[in-house]
């Protein structure tokens, strides 16, 4: 137990959270953060429309209607109505699925936590949920999670401690859901410890393995964060000590020493950190492979080159990224969907030979293709452990055959913060998706989810989305 500060549990930092959660206003939202939210929703509806039809969605979207229950809610682009926790197990795992979803740079993934449980209770909310009601849970929420955490640091120390900072996804998800569903502070901050109490930390093995649980536990917190909500409503407790409580407090159970607390609750309110680093995702693979994508992209077509001239690639990420190049036995030699989506080496080849990389190379006979395999074994990866930036700015060096060498770094891949994807990105990106839908969606509703996201302070029921994303 590295943090020595416990608290009681009245006094946690968790209460702080739900305060901000329940008591911020749309007015007090900028508009810079506003813009922002309303293009992560746009993005998530985007990858959960072609996750609808990706490997595991549509057998879970069965299961759920198989198992029935009352019409509440409505699975996404499949259309089951059945109870409101049933449709966010299946809209959770649809918003994960191809791995495409937004990245924050110290809070992990966070839309794809909130947005597919939020959708999921607008049918047993009191009254119709407007817009800005909508925008206004979903940033509070999604504040919970990026604070929760980039205060334990979890996204520099995942891979070397295996636990990913996807922990903090059901707080987010559990406090976005209560917000909409009318909860107040004290009933936020219980139904987020229910969520802490169900969702551990310790699952880094879902990647290592190369499992479906990367995104199935997406289906898991969108459930608990539905139920902990509901059950909250009927008068279970649940803790309140989730950072800094005895004996459990999350503080407590880290094995580093540069955890910041005060990150949870400094400027709350006023200080947007969702804001600080978000990034929408160009390509449907592991975020820390995006940086060795993209330069390998800017130097094969900058350049002009054939992959076929190609000797090596000599790459150096980040000490995060090891994720995707360690073990080198499985990273070399991916054998399955989820294996090749956190494989550096292959999302390297791949983008080598294509210009980029998509759905399409996900299929195992792109997977197991003779050609990238060769390219494949000419990648050679090193971590840089003083690379400060996780995610961003890593070094891609390629040399041919005839001696020729091009290095390039892209400071910051598209849909970064920094290098954001406007309206007309996240357009081309739906149109993307669409194609790999369960159901083909009409191409005026994918028009109408557009506007409907660029004026979503303008919408007086956001119902009006589950029209739009069911055929």
């Amino acid at each position: 137990m590295k943090h020595e500060n416990p608290v009681l549990p009245e006094h946690d930092p968790a209460g702080a959270l739900a305060h901000m959660v329940a008591d911020t206003r749309y007015a007090d939202l900028p508009a810079g953060v506003i813009d922002l939210a309303k293009r992560a929703i746009l993005d998530t509806l985007a990858v959960t429309i072609a996750g609808s039809g990706w490997e595991i969605s549509p057998a879970i979207a069965d299961q759920v209607a198989e198992w029935g229950g009352a019409p509440q809610a409505t699975v996404l682009i499949h259309g089951h109505r059945v109870p409101a926790p049933m449709a966010a197990f299946a809209n959770g795992v649809m918003a994960r699925a191809i791995d495409m979803g937004d990245v924050h740079e110290t809070g992990g993934h966070v839309t794809e936590w909130n947005v597919p449980a939020m959708l999921s209770v607008l049918g047993i909310a009191d009254r119709p949920v407007s817009g800005r009601d909508f925008l206004t849970a979903y940033v509070t929420g999604a504040e919970v999670g990026v604070r929760a955490s980039a205060a334990l640091n979890l996204v520099r120390y995942h891979t070397t401690w295996g636990m990913p900072g996807e922990w903090n996804g059901p707080l987010c998800a559990a406090a976005s859901v209560a917000r909409i569903l009318g909860l107040n502070a004290d009933e936020i901050w219980n139904a987020m410890g229910m969520a802490y109490t169900v969702h551990g930390m310790s699952e880094y093995n879902k990647y290592s393995e190369g499992t479906q649980m990367a995104r199935v536990q997406h289906s898991f917190a969108g459930d608990t964060a539905v139920k902990a909500a509901l059950l909250t409503r009927r008068g279970v407790t649940a803790p309140r000590g989730i950072f800094q409580g005895v004996p459990s407090g999350i503080l407590r159970h880290v094995a580093w020493d540069d955890v910041r607390p005060e990150l949870l609750t400094e400027d709350l309110g006023i200080r947007w950190q969702l804001a600080e680093g978000l990034s929408m995702k160009p390509y449907s693979a592991c975020k820390f492979t995006h940086s060795f994508i993209a330069s390998t992209v800017a130097i094969m077509q900058g350049e002009g080159l054939d992959w076929r001239d190609i000797d090596r690639i000599d790459c150096i990420g980040s000490n995060s990224a090891r994720m995707t190049f360690e073990p080198a036995a499985a990273k070399w030699n991916p054998r399955s969907v989820p294996e090749a989506m956190f494989s550096a080496p292959y999302t390297i080849a791949t983008a080598a030979i294509t210009g980029g990389f998509f759905l399409q190379d996900l299929h195992i006979d792109r997977i197991m293709d003779e050609e990238r395999r060769a390219v494949m074994q000419r990648v050679h990866i090193i971590a840089d452990p003083d690379h400060a930036d996780q995610f961003e700015g890593f070094s891609v060096k390629i040399m041919l055959t005839d001696g020729r060498r091009f290095t390039h770094v892209t400071p910051y891949v598209k849909g970064h913060s920094r290098n954001p994807m406007d309206w007309d990105d996240l357009a081309e990106k739906l149109r993307r998706c669409a194609p790999f839908a369960a159901v083909a969606l009409p191409q005026g509703k994918l028009d109408q989810l557009v506007a409907l996201c660029r004026a979503m302070e303008e919408v007086e029921d956001m119902r009006d989305v589950l029209t739009l994303m069911t055929a």
